[in-house]
């Protein structure tokens, strides 16, 4: 594959930042399949929150907030940076932070 078809995904948590690479246009589930990360899945459909993230840098790199994935987090008050990993692809590099 060309080099241009990866990005960086660069994940902060507890005091810790950790890089990878990964296949634009895959979601973050993917990601997590193929490397442990802290980030935590139960439902995948937008309807628990538990993979809820907080984007620092890059969010233009994400794919847009779909409707189900924007209904859940007007529900949880969530912060305009926040997204639910389950419902989003990455577009090119990232850095998000995983608090739970």
């Amino acid at each position: 594959m060309n080099p241009v078809d990866f990005c960086k995904i660069t994940i902060q948590h507890e005091g810790t930042e950790t890089a990878y690479t990964h296949r634009k246009g895959l979601g973050f589930q993917a990601l997590c399949m193929k490397n442990k990360t802290p980030i935590d899945f139960d439902c995948r459909q937008a309807d628990c929150g538990i993979c809820i993230v907080n984007v620092l840098e890059g969010g233009e790199n994400l794919s847009p907030v779909k409707e189900t994935e924007q209904d859940f987090l007007n529900a949880m008050r969530a912060d305009p940076t926040e997204r639910l990993s389950c419902q989003t692809r990455i577009l090119g590099d990232v850095k998000i932070l995983v608090e739970i």
